[in-house]
């Protein structure tokens, strides 16, 4: 067989091609905002961000007057931003004889191990991201499930949040897929998933199709044990004053808690759905004193549209953290594919250099460009990926910890 030069266009379309068989996670989030980067608006570009827009919940009022006789509900979009700061690339360097291989060759010994620790560290990041966004959390901390019960919880969390049934999946560590399979006993249906050459594959249960994943992260919990109390009532939105900490201890961004009094509202009913709703700290907090402030998510929302709980925290209501202090849990993730969004940028190849960008159908994008040392015979080549990531509905996905 005659050899085969490879062309930035062939490189760059093998190299994205393995990118997304690589990448279970990718491969199964919303990727549909590429085109919102870019733009020309009013003579200028859109820069880095957008936000996502997130239609509200209607307001059902009773009888025929017209809002039961009050105001109508202003209608007031949620808006979460995606910004486009994953930064990765690879750099390789081939000689002209390695340039010379066939396309099959180049492919396995060269592209596929450089990709995938690319495909690898892309992925870890936004797993890890969509981790410390979901709130709903299933099974027992310290434990990994070893029944389908912890799992069929998280669907149920799920179902309860009325995430879409269609396009739901899920991503398990080794030691729960351990666990799963020999509890199922031969349970999975392993022709209902179309993408079966994606890494880790193992086929469909419980409505969604199931991933053994080697990235799935631990979120280790701070030094600031249960004990610890709301500072004032009536707090809404997204910050929750807490006090009777201790100083310098801290909590971790992830960490899952609730509030005793404070039940999960129906999405839509607004009723009391008769179980304490799940929180989750977005951010990492040290505390300084006493007291301090958390910011948390979903929203403290006891009225209006999109209300999320039935009431505000009482004063001095107690807060109880999952798990115990300073301990690691590894987190599996089960979720519907608009729950996450992610946008790759088009990379132009820069001038003096040559190269080429390709997105694959997937929605998956990268450039290939390639500068040369004549003196050596052989040329640098950097593969390069520019993405952004957002947790669009993490009520749409559940943890289950081990």
């Amino acid at each position: 067989m005659a050899n085969t030069i490879n062309t930035h266009q062939l490189l760059a379309r093998e190299a994205a091609a393995v990118l997304e068989e690589e990448s279970p996670f990718l491969s199964n989030i919303n990727k549909g905002r590429e085109s919102d980067f870019g733009r020309d608006v009013g003579g200028y570009k859109t820069g880095d961000n957008i936000d996502i827009s997130i239609p509200p919940v209607g307001v059902v009022f009773n009888g025929e007057t017209f809002a039961g006789g009050g105001s109508a509900t202003d209608v007031t979009e949620r808006r979460v931003n995606l910004k486009l700061d994953i930064r990765k690339h690879i750099g390789v360097q081939f000689s002209a004889k390695e340039k010379a291989l066939d396309v099959t060759e180049f492919r396995e010994r060269i592209l596929r191990p450089q990709i995938r620790t690319l495909a690898s560290t892309i992925e870890a990041e936004m797993i890890k991201r969509a981790v410390k966004a979901t709130f709903n959390l299933a099974g027992t901390a310290g434990s990994v499930p070893s029944t389908v019960k912890a799992h069929s919880q998280a669907r149920a969390k799920m179902e309860a949040f009325l995430a879409p049934v269609s396009d739901r999946s899920h991503l398990i560590t080794s030691g729960a897929m351990v666990e799963i399979v020999d509890a199922t006993k031969g349970l999975f249906q392993k022709q209902t998933i179309d993408s079966g050459l994606i890494r880790g594959a193992l086929g469909e249960l419980l409505g969604a199709d199931w991933y053994e994943h080697q990235s799935l992260p631990a979120i280790t919990n701070g030094s600031q044990a249960t004990g610890f109390a709301v500072d004032g009532a009536s707090q809404t939105g997204s910050s929750l004053a807490v006090k009777s900490l201790t100083s310098t201890n801290t909590l971790s961004a992830g960490q899952v808690f609730t509030i005793a009094g404070v039940n999960r509202a129906h999405p839509l009913t607004g009723e009391d759905a008769g179980e304490l709703q799940q929180f989750v700290v977005k951010a990492d907090f040290t505390a300084s004193g006493t007291t301090g402030t958390l910011s948390i998510s979903p929203e403290i929302r006891p009225t209006g549209p999109n209300k999320t709980v039935t009431a505000s925290p009482a004063n001095s209501a107690a807060v109880t953290l999952v798990g115990s202090v300073s301990t690691a849990y590894r987190q599996n993730l089960m979720f519907q594919r608009d729950a996450f969004a992610a946008a790759f940028a088009d990379l132009p190849v820069l001038a003096g250099c040559e190269g080429y960008s390709t997105r694959t159908p997937g929605g998956i994008a990268l450039r290939v460009m390639t500068f040369g040392d004549g003196k050596a015979d052989v040329e640098g080549t950097r593969i390069d990926v520019l993405a952004g990531f957002a947790a669009v509905r993490p009520e749409h996905a559940c943890r289950i910890t081990e």
